[in-house]
């Protein structure tokens, strides 16, 4: 039975995307990051700017994901030869840890990966690799980012031990930000204290990727458990990888009528 439903499956996401090569991307805002911001680049690649130090998440910055899958919406900017500062990647999955953009980034910014990647990183040529665990904090003078275990395989192609996934709280002077990667719905992330939280809303179509994946309704729930004023979406509108409609998340989200939930499109900047 999981057979045939992964034929299907397989065969209407490979209908969403050919239809998707016809049609022009969508165009989007580039609005400028400022101190204490928050800009969106696309799917769970976020630009963050704290006191000025820039810390950049799961970095995709390509047009296809792995030779196929279309990037539906513009970039709003060139991240290439920019000046990044932390580099945080969630897990090993293409659609988060995305080869090719990583070969374009700026080598002397410190970056945190799951076990298993240090070796990666440094064929890749950074220079300053930091491997977290879950439950584990890295702290310098600048910044304290501590890893929270996100409910999700990590591994690459589901092969291997390396399956861990982590979100990220980040700190930096007085100020928060949660950084929730890729996860099903969980309690881990309960009572936790923040300013605002990047949570995925999309990837929840067909019904049985609920097992490492959260539906909009779970993300939301999720965010209600902690501490917070302001949940962003992100992880949706940017690549067709699922069967939902982004529409459809939009108008789910919107159903909420809550003023904490801040949906802003690809290429806007959210301020702290």
């Amino acid at each position: 039975m999981n057979f045939f439903k992964n034929i299907v499956f397989l065969s209407q996401l490979t209908t969403n995307n050919i239809k998707s090569y016809f049609k022009s991307r969508e165009t989007v805002t580039s609005e400028p990051l400022s101190t204490n911001s928050i800009n969106w680049y696309g799917h769970a690649t976020t630009l963050i700017n704290l006191s000025d130090i820039i810390i950049l998440t799961d970095p995709v910055l390509s047009n296809y994901l792995g030779h196929f899958f279309k990037r539906i919406v513009d970039k709003p900017y060139e991240l290439k030869g920019k000046k990044i500062d932390y580099i945080l990647l969630s897990h090993g999955h293409m659609d988060h840890m995305d080869f090719p953009s990583l070969r374009k980034l700026d080598k002397t910014a410190t970056i945190i990966v799951p076990r298993g990647y240090k070796r990666l990183m440094k064929i890749f040529g950074f220079k300053k690799i930091i491997v977290l665990r879950h439950n584990e904090v890295y702290e310098d003078d600048k910044i304290k980012i501590t890893s929270i275990k996100a409910l999700h395989d990590g591994r690459r192609y589901y092969m291997g031990i390396d399956d861990e996934s982590h979100s990220y709280l980040i700190e930096r002077n007085n100020k928060k930000v949660f950084f929730a990667g890729d996860t099903a719905f969980t309690e881990k992330f309960t009572s936790l204290e923040c300013d605002v939280a990047l949570m995925p809303v999309g990837c929840y179509k067909p019904d049985r990727f609920a097992y490492m994946h959260c539906t909009p309704e779970e993300s939301y729930r999720m965010f209600k458990m902690m501490n917070c004023p302001a949940m962003i979406p992100i992880h949706y509108k940017t690549f067709k990888i699922s069967l939902e409609n982004s529409y459809d998340t939009i108008n789910i989200l919107k159903e909420f009528n809550d003023d904490n939930l801040k949906i802003i499109n690809i290429g806007q900047t959210y301020k702290l």
